[in-house]
């Protein structure tokens, strides 16, 4: 916006010829040529823009006109004038014959004023009035006027029918016009009769969209209303196919201090378009440029490469977190006072994560680190992202702030649920998605399926999948597949795939035996199904059982699955999925067999598809061992800070960290021939090359390799000179990393010092 063009209104509204406010906001609306979709001025959005800039003091018009005392509040006006006789109809039969909508033109249209008093004497709202853009109808058939219906525009925020469409800010930004408000909806005291309300719903939704369309230039795919249940159950919605999403928080459209000034309403939507929620999810994205995690560095230090879009509010504390970031790396296992050198540089830490500053939370500190993980995500065809939620126990800090329980016999600490993203060889590419939160003192579970899931402490996994989804359409070259456990298998997680983008899929492992739309349950119908092969896994070792060979029987089918039957979820449609059933054979006695239901949107039609479908699924175990390094090697749960607010600070760096340590050791084991300098500096090869010829290691190879060097670095604490060759784990890794950096640091200052005596003279 021109700051000429507000010097200019603000001149114009001076001295004896001064222009009046309206004639200034119309002058506004067209030099920035702000008009809606049929050309006209939008006077009323541009008023609320210019009072604002009032208040910031960019502009000065004249003052707006004051309320005269005693004037009745605005609203519907009631003419005083008879209403219209009652129509004498059948009350038997499925409805009134002849039914039909009558639209309200404009203030002139006779209806306007039958309209009113209609609303005014006989609907609970009275004469509040309607705002914005809006359509009138009254409903009628032959014998007379039955009821009347009001639309308007949609509410700017509301949160469970944004989490249920999936919106981004833009997207809603972008897309908020295409949702329409049923405000009003009246059928006259007095009649009664059955089937007339879904009748009439019938009616309006089939002609709705295109009357607006027809008036505003635009075309509703939504229609979004709000039921007091106090008055009326919604049963007439749900049979004319509504859908209910949850409740509204009890705050009006133009409350800004959070008040509950009205009390929570349920929340309906009806879809007018079948595809509505992929077209409110449309909006301009920037597609990603691919980056391979084998792709050459572009910088020497990792840490600026991955943190270089760090954006904090202040560029001190966007270097402060990078030099933190690369503290942290070097000493990933010290505590994180002694990550830092020197008292100086450990208290800029603390005060970093102490700053009172909101731009500084997680989401943050990782937003660097998750695009790049994304670039790399974009550079695979099919890439798996694991999402599950860890405990981080702080029992022992009986004074930080902000905590909450975690779990039996009131233990204390906070709650981690993320997005890591792994190729299909397990490699790790990084958190694409996270949040912190501590659980309040009480849950209360007994009204859990009256509330919706934006409500509910569950709702993380629909929010990863709505993050992960705004991520697909960055990469429309990759599948995106998100993977959950049991926890993870909520009727609401497949429907979110409906307005999904099309690279975006589920893989989720079966908790529920759902009924299914042909009346049987989904594991019965599995296992009569007939077999359609076997496949051999290797199942990993694990505390109190041995690592074994186990053979798989597996069975797939399409199912179709009915909603739940609770409150909330009895009015949803029901949803297609592909289902396996893995199930082991011949296990030992002493072991538990496999007995896997997996769940996906991704199309199982062979055998090929089902054993790959499997074998994602063992992908999400990486998640498991990212939870083990964040703990044991980074020791996030060892952290003494006074506020959970600084422990969640702390812990967006110890993430970064726990994924490049599991990058490193799953590299040496997946792709050992990768040259070494893809991951490893010059400084830190420098070393290992030293380390090399030490020891005779490698001798033969001119050019370490990732494999080569993961050895050589866990040598450096003692280990593998005891054991012989293999695979470091991340906790050997993550200490002899630590070795590494002190060993380059030592170079560093022998250099400086020898560099020193050079230009002096003196021998050296």
């Amino acid at each position: 916006m021109s700051l000429e063009l507000l010097a200019r209104l603000s001149q114009r509204s001076q001295g004896p010829s001064a222009a009046s406010r309206r004639e200034l906001i119309e002058q506004f609306c067209r030099a920035l040529g702000w008009r809606d979709a049929q050309g006209r001025l939008r006077l009323s959005s541009a008023s609320v823009a210019l009072r604002r800039l009032e208040k910031q003091g960019k502009v000065q018009l004249p003052a707006m006109a004051p309320r005269t005392k005693g004037v009745r509040p605005r609203g519907l006006f009631d003419d005083g004038q008879p209403l219209p006789v009652l129509p004498k109809v059948a009350t038997q039969g499925r409805g009134i014959g002849g039914l039909k909508l009558r639209l309200i033109q404009d203030e002139e249209d006779p209806g306007h004023r039958i309209w009113n008093r209609l609303i005014v004497r006989e609907h609970p709202l009275g004469r509040r009035p309607l705002v914005g853009a809006q359509l009138r109808y009254l409903v009628e058939c032959e014998q007379g006027i039955v009821g009347a219906f009001g639309f308007g525009p949609a509410a700017y925020h509301l949160e469970c029918r944004d989490r249920w469409i999936g919106w981004a800010n833009r997207a809603r930004q972008q897309n908020l016009d295409k949702v329409i408000g049923l405000s009003r909806f009246l059928i006259r005291s007095g009649l009664r009769v059955p089937n007339l309300a879904s009748q009439c719903y019938g009616l309006v939704l089939g002609q709705v969209a295109q009357d607006w369309h027809q008036r505003y230039g635009v075309k509703p795919v939504l229609v979004e209303t709000y039921v007091d249940r106090a008055r009326h159950p919604g049963r007439s919605l749900a049979a004319a196919n509504w859908r209910r999403l949850g409740q509204s928080k009890g705050r009006g459209r133009d409350d800004r201090q959070r008040h509950k000034s009205q009390s929570p309403k349920d929340v309906w939507v009806y879809e007018l378009d079948g595809k509505a929620r992929s077209q409110l999810q449309a909006c301009a994205v920037e597609i990603l440029a691919p980056r391979s995690v084998f792709a050459p560095a572009l910088q020497e230090d990792w840490v600026e490469e991955e943190m270089g879009g760090v954006e904090l509010g202040d560029e001190r504390l966007n270097q402060r977190v990078r030099q933190m970031l690369g503290a942290r790396w070097e000493r990933p296992q010290n505590s994180f006072y002694r990550s830092f050198e020197g008292a100086g540089s450990a208290k800029g830490a603390y005060q970093l994560v102490e700053n009172p500053r909101c731009e500084i939370n997680l989401a943050s500190m990782l937003a660097a680190h998750e695009l790049q993980s994304a670039r790399r995500m974009a550079a695979e065809t099919v890439v798996l992202l694991a999402q599950d939620t860890t405990a981080l126990s702080y029992n022992t800090l009986h004074q930080t702030e902000g905590l909450g329980n975690i779990g039996e016999e009131h233990s204390r600490g906070l709650f981690l649920h993320s997005l890591q993203a792994f190729r299909l060889d397990g490699i790790p590419l990084g958190t694409a998605w996270a949040e912190v939160w501590a659980r309040p003192p009480e849950t209360d579970t007994a009204k859990r399926n009256e509330q919706s899931v934006d409500e509910k402490e569950s709702g993380r996994w629909i929010r990863a999948l709505q993050a992960a989804s705004q991520r697909a359409g960055q990469m429309p070259q990759t599948q995106v597949l998100v993977c959950g456990d049991r926890e993870s298998d909520m009727y609401e997680l497949y429907d979110q795939l409906q307005g999904a983008p099309g690279n975006l899929h589920v893989l989720v492992r079966g908790q529920h035996d759902r009924c299914l739309s042909d009346g049987t349950r989904l594991v019965g119908s599995l296992r009569a199904a007939p077999l359609g092969g076997t496949m051999k896994v290797e199942a990993p070792r694990r505390p109190g059982r041995r690592a074994r060979s186990a053979s798989l029987e597996l069975r797939w089918m399409e199912v179709e699955m009915k909603p739940p039957a609770v409150a909330l979820k009895k009015s949803w449609p029901p949803l297609k999925v592909y289902a396996v059933l893995a199930r082991e054979v011949g296990a030992p006695a002493e072991a538990q067999p496999i007995d896997w239901l997996l769940l996906s949107s991704w199309p199982v039609k062979t055998l090929k598809m089902a054993r790959r479908v499997v074998r994602w699924y063992a992908l999400r175990w990486g998640i498991e061992v990212w939870h083990k390094v964040l703990k044991v090697v980074c020791g996030v749960e060892r952290r003494q800070m006074k506020s959970a607010q600084a422990l969640e600070r702390a812990l967006a760096l110890d993430m970064i960290v726990a994924s490049r340590v599991l990058l490193l050791s799953r590299l040496g084991k997946e792709h050992p021939d990768l040259p070494a300098e893809l991951f490893y500096s010059p400084e830190e090869l420098e070393v290992l090359e030293v380390k090399k010829k030490a020891t005779g290691k490698y001798a033969q190879s001119r050019k370490l390799t990732v494999w080569q060097a993961n050895i050589l670095v866990a040598m450096l604490v003692g280990f593998w000179g005891r054991t012989g060759d293999g695979h470091p784990g991340p906790q050997i890794l993550a200490e002899g990393v630590r070795v590494l950096r002190v060993l380059v640091w030592f170079a560093r200052q022998l250099k400086g010092s020898l560099g020193q005596r050079r230009r002096r003279g003196a021998p050296t």
